[in-house]
């Protein structure tokens, strides 16, 4: 499970997570519905069901993001529900334009497919598929009935995917803009472009929302900081591209033993300018990993300075091969939230790497390409 999510279920292969922040979101509406004057447990209940279907409505849109990215051989690692919309997490960037192109559209033609259900039905059960003030009415505090139940739910449909079909990178329409920018500039040209035309679009976003309009600041927010990390992460993948986790490897390993204690290891920690170890059996096989934050955690949880640690060590390391691609060493590294990669060439230990030294080798490689070309 994923740090500070809860996994509903599996669609596809692609599991679904929903991150604590999204119960923030119906906490919102509760308390919303407390606050109106038409309050009854039935209208909340009918804004509870009405959110529900949204919710399935989003990650359906998520899915099909997922789906069309599989047509390409790109894997989906998870479906992550956010309050203002989930996330699907592909293992990589697309490499052509044109797949980026339609793994983006996916999305809203996923809403629009939903309407046209929603207005089929409507029909074959003699209502008007047109929008009617008289559907979208509540009846007693409640949503009438199914059909003004659909009809709530297409309209929430059709605002999910024309507003993701702004131009606000990194959104889907951010990124239809990239692709298509992409077909004529370098690729990290044209997300340098999208960031720009997306952080434009949030701070709009931000200005309207101070007009009584809260979601929508933190919207722009929330798309501000998105484009922002966009942006560093293609500057960064396209920095690191040509090189493998040996090019920047770390070859003198900090190492502990596993008899050691933590008094050792806080010593061993205030005596360097090291910030994680290896941990070694007696016959130096490699059992674990301790980072400088899981030596202040265990303190701050009160460990006896005598603990041993085997009682603090993380026993998961992340191995990976020489060969490794660098770009995908670094984001190794951030998914799984581990210290450093252990490099290994089939039982050798080569050395590790960590995101510290990932940026100093990136560094001092930018500094060599200056110097030479003056």
């Amino acid at each position: 499970m994923q740090r500070f999510t809860w996994r509903i279920g599996t669609i596809a292969g692609i599991p679904i997570y929903i991150h604590w922040s999204f119960w923030l979101l119906i906490v919102w509406v509760v308390l919303g519905s407390f606050g109106e004057a038409v309050f009854s447990w039935a209208y909340l209940l009918g804004r509870l069901v009405l959110i529900a279907g949204l919710v399935v409505s989003v990650i359906l849109h998520e899915l099909g993001h997922a789906l069309a990215a599989k047509a390409f051989n790109i894997p989906t690692r998870d479906i992550t529900m956010y309050p203002f919309g989930g996330v699907a997490s592909l293992a990589r960037i697309p490499e052509k334009p044109l797949q980026e192109l339609v793994i983006a559209l996916a999305g809203p033609l996923v809403n629009f497919l939903l309407i046209g259900i929603f207005f089929t039905f409507l029909a074959f059960t003699g209502v008007s598929p047109l929008f009617s003030i008289e559907y979208l009415a509540y009846t007693e505090g409640s949503i009438s009935s199914l059909h003004s139940w659909l009809y709530l739910l297409s309209a929430m449909n059709g605002i999910l995917a024309v507003f993701n079909l702004l131009p606000a990178f990194p959104m889907d329409g951010g990124r239809v803009l990239r692709a298509l920018l992409a077909l004529r500039f370098p690729y990290v040209r044209a997300t340098q472009i999208a960031a720009l035309v997306g952080q434009a679009f949030a701070i709009l976003f931000f200005l309207v929302g101070l007009y009584g309009n809260p979601t929508l600041i933190l919207v722009g927010f929330f798309v501000f900081i998105a484009a922002s990390q966009e942006k560093r992460h293609v500057e960064e993948r396209a920095a690191m591209h040509g090189y493998t986790v040996k090019d920047a490897l770390m070859r003198e390993v900090p190492t502990l033993k596993a008899t050691q204690t933590l008094r050792e290891a806080v010593e061993a920690l205030l005596g360097s300018q090291v910030r994680s170890f290896l941990i070694v059996d007696p016959l130096q096989n490699l059992v674990g990993s301790l980072s400088r934050e899981q030596i202040i955690e265990a303190l701050n949880e009160g460990r006896g300075p005598d603990t041993p640690l085997t009682h603090v060590m993380d026993e998961d390391l992340l191995t990976v091969s020489p060969d490794l691609p660098l770009h995908e060493g670094f984001r190794l590294l951030q998914e799984e939230h581990k210290p450093f990669l252990v490099v290994k060439e089939g039982d050798r230990l080569l050395g590790i790497v960590d995101a510290e030294n990932v940026a100093e080798f990136l560094l001092v490689r930018q500094a060599l390409a200056e110097a030479f070309s003056e």
